[in-house]
């Protein structure tokens, strides 16, 4: 007895209480945080937001835990990976393909890549921090950061489709049809800050998306303007869009098999890369909406 006693106090009292020399279970939170990654019903209520994703959720940690697990495998890996690699294509490859030496045009170059780039710089943070363990108002902030980076693409990066669109148009008509545009995209982003469900901040661009349709069928007339090797991708630009964006809403095909497309292949990696492929068809329409307006003059 006296050789326990004599042994217990050679330790700190954190060393007594180890749950492993005590034969003490460690607490569900401690196992949580023991797990690489855990399972959809081991997550908060916030990022409970898909039913089928069932197992590949990195634990709530702190931003620096967040950042290293880019260099894992987990079920935000490849919604990560393929926003990442725009980033740095647009970075390298856009700027010069636009039209600089026409300074009339220096704004709209600026807005067609604030259009494409942001939507990833966005989507890049709001997937890498998710996870963050400060609570569900940090998750909502992440959701509208991803949200503002969507409303630039969707509103200011689409200016000079509007410009190119209306660009021989009478100048108070011209006017009015991008003022127009402007108020309905503003509306949109009031109205994307405020949503709480996935089908309110979807339903926040449908008026800027209306009056892009609007804009398709006075684009065929000749009174619109752009270059007319262009239509086909001005039309991709948002039909890819909301295909991708009707899969991640009805969660298919991982509605079909729950838990077997958690790391990739589920609606929000197919989501992902159809609007990789909207925004392509985006940048295409404009860089030659914008060479067209450098080279035409109305009459």
């Amino acid at each position: 007895m006296m050789d326990e006693i004599a042994r217990l106090r050679l330790k700190s009292p954190l060393e007594i209480l180890k749950p492993e020399e005590n034969g003490v279970a460690k607490s569900p939170q401690q196992n949580t945080k023991a797990k690489k990654l855990l399972h959809l019903m081991e997550m908060p209520d916030h990022l409970q937001f898909n039913p089928y994703i069932l197992n590949g959720y990195r634990p709530l940690q702190p931003p620096l835990g967040c950042v290293r697990s880019l260099f894992q495998l987990h079920n935000e890996t490849v919604n990560i990976i393929t926003h990442a690699i725009p980033i740095f294509y647009i970075i390298l490859t856009v700027p010069d393909v636009l039209p600089w030496h026409s300074k009339e045009l220096t704004f709209l170059a600026w807005c067609h890549i604030a259009g494409i780039l942001c939507p990833w710089l966005g989507s890049f943070v709001y997937h890498v921090f998710m996870n963050l363990d400060y609570g569900p108002m940090a998750y909502y902030v992440l959701l509208q950061i991803d949200m503002l980076g969507i409303w630039t693409s969707q509103s200011i990066g689409a200016l000079p489709f509007v410009f190119a669109t209306t660009k021989c148009l009478p100048i108070v008509i011209r006017w009015s049809l991008i003022i127009f545009y402007c108020t309905l995209s503003i509306w949109g982003l009031y109205k994307a800050m405020i949503a709480w469900s996935p089908w309110e901040r979807r339903l926040c661009f449908l008026l800027p998306f209306l009056n892009r349709i609007g804009l398709w069928f006075l684009r065929i007339n000749k009174a619109g303007g752009g270059d007319p090797t262009a239509f086909v991708h001005v039309i991709l630009q948002d039909v890819v869009s909301i295909l991708g964006g009707c899969i991640g809403a009805v969660h298919i095909p991982e509605k079909w098999f729950p838990g077997s497309v958690d790391m990739v292949l589920n609606s929000h990696n197919i989501m992902h890369v159809l609007v990789v492929a909207a925004v392509w068809s985006m940048h295409q329409a404009t860089a030659l909406d914008l060479h067209w307006m450098a080279r035409h003059q109305c009459n």
